[in-house]
């Protein structure tokens, strides 16, 4: 039996929590799968897998990422209520997701334990503390993590160049992620149920907007973009206060060209993706994964990506990479897209091509098995894929 450990509540719509959900169920076919997680849930789950839940105190009551002192005391109860259910669990091995599940679950000295990193801490940390020395707080978040590596019986991350970021004894782990089972909406549908104009042209941002998303710089690229196409819009599809975006909006005089609208579910994030004729997707600081970028995958929304959010990945031609950080690459992308249909479409097959090859179950529970080694709780049976290349 594996237990799997996230400091973070479980499940939710975030980028994280989702990529860890697809992890989850994948490993569930697999062998014997528990998590512990926080109390806090964003919505309720009907897991193939038991969910354990760190007590609720202090209570945290939000779904967001980033440091808090309430997480810091639910992250030290996670080290007794891992040393809890180790002794009734009697797990073989504890996978620990993010740098806080690795530290809680070293300190619980129960079982071998295997870091699964997905964000870099030191290059991530520092948007938190703006007003403190960048290269302080990335200094103590890099030695921390050094620290975790060198003790854990094995490091992977979710993405390659977050991998690179660890070391070279650090494994790639790929997430797996699948197609969605419904029918999608027409376009037409989406936008009607969204309140979206027919004859607009929709960027779809469909994220949180923590500092280290880079998001603002799709407010400018929006500005540039409406200069030669005044039916340019962002639809920003966040679970986060939108106040900071509008206010941005505000300054650079594109305001009413933006509409947010909540993504708490699944029906709001399909709506989301069939209203749109493109996703963005920035990046502000390098390691992680852009879980964004897979779901717009699946769900056949072309993709413009700044190329630090790209992660590393194999993806070929499967989303136009633009330069990081730059306003002007991701507006004329957009107008690509907007006025070539042929273009898109070459972007949708090769996107679906590199979930079946990258993403599916098999990939994940191979790359898992050599995380693992001795530890791996079966033998594994190749499954079919389960998306399909062509």
């Amino acid at each position: 039996m594996i237990l799997h450990v996230a400091c973070l509540p479980f499940p939710s719509y975030q980028g994280t929590q989702a990529a860890l959900a697809a992890m989850l169920g994948a490993s569930a076919t697999s062998g014997e799968t528990h998590l512990l997680a926080y109390a806090e849930a964003g919505y309720e789950l009907d897991a193939p897998y038991e969910v354990h839940r760190i007590p609720d105190f202090p209570k945290v009551r939000s779904l967001r990422s980033g440091p808090s002192w309430g997480k810091v005391g639910l992250d030290t109860r996670c080290v007794f209520e891992i040393r809890r259910l180790a002794k009734r669990l009697r797990p073989e091995a504890i996978v620990a997701h993010h740098i806080e599940a690795a530290i809680a679950a070293l300190a619980a000295r129960a079982a071998p334990v295997y870091y699964v990193a997905h964000t870099s801490l030191a290059r991530e940390l520092p948007v938190y503390f703006p007003s403190a020395p960048a290269h302080l707080v990335s200094g103590v978040a890099k030695q921390a993590e050094q620290a975790v590596c060198a003790r854990a019986a094995g490091v992977a991350a979710v993405a390659p160049s977050l991998a690179r970021l660890l070391g070279q004894r650090t494994h790639y782990l790929p997430v797996p992620w699948t197609v969605p089972a419904a029918p999608r909406p027409t376009r037409s549908a989406a936008r009607n149920a969204l309140g979206l104009a027919d004859n607009a042209h929709i960027c779809l941002y469909a994220g949180n907007l923590d500092p280290y998303q880079g998001w603002e710089h799709l407010i400018e690229a929006l500005a540039l973009l409406r200069h030669r196409d005044p039916m340019a819009q962002l639809l920003v599809a966040t679970e986060s206060d939108p106040a900071p975006a509008r206010q941005r909006a505000q300054r650079t005089g594109v305001v009413d060209a933006i509409h947010v609208r909540g993504i708490d579910g699944e029906r709001a994030r399909e709506l989301a993706h069939a209203a749109a004729d493109l996703g963005w997707v920035p990046r502000r600081t390098e390691g992680g994964l852009p879980v964004k970028m897979l779901d717009a995958f699946a769900r056949e929304l072309p993709v413009v990506a700044m190329e630090r959010a790209t992660a590393a990945l194999p993806l070929h031609n499967a989303c136009v990479t633009v330069p990081n950080d730059d306003a002007h690459a991701l507006a004329a992308a957009a107008h690509r897209l907007f006025v070539e249909d042929y273009a898109g479409a070459a972007l949708r097959r090769e996107a679906r091509r590199y979930l079946a090859t990258h993403h599916c179950v098999d990939a994940y529970a191979i790359a898992m098995r050599e995380l693992l080694g001795r530890h791996a709780v079966s033998t594994y049976a190749p499954t079919r894929l389960l998306l399909d290349p062509n």
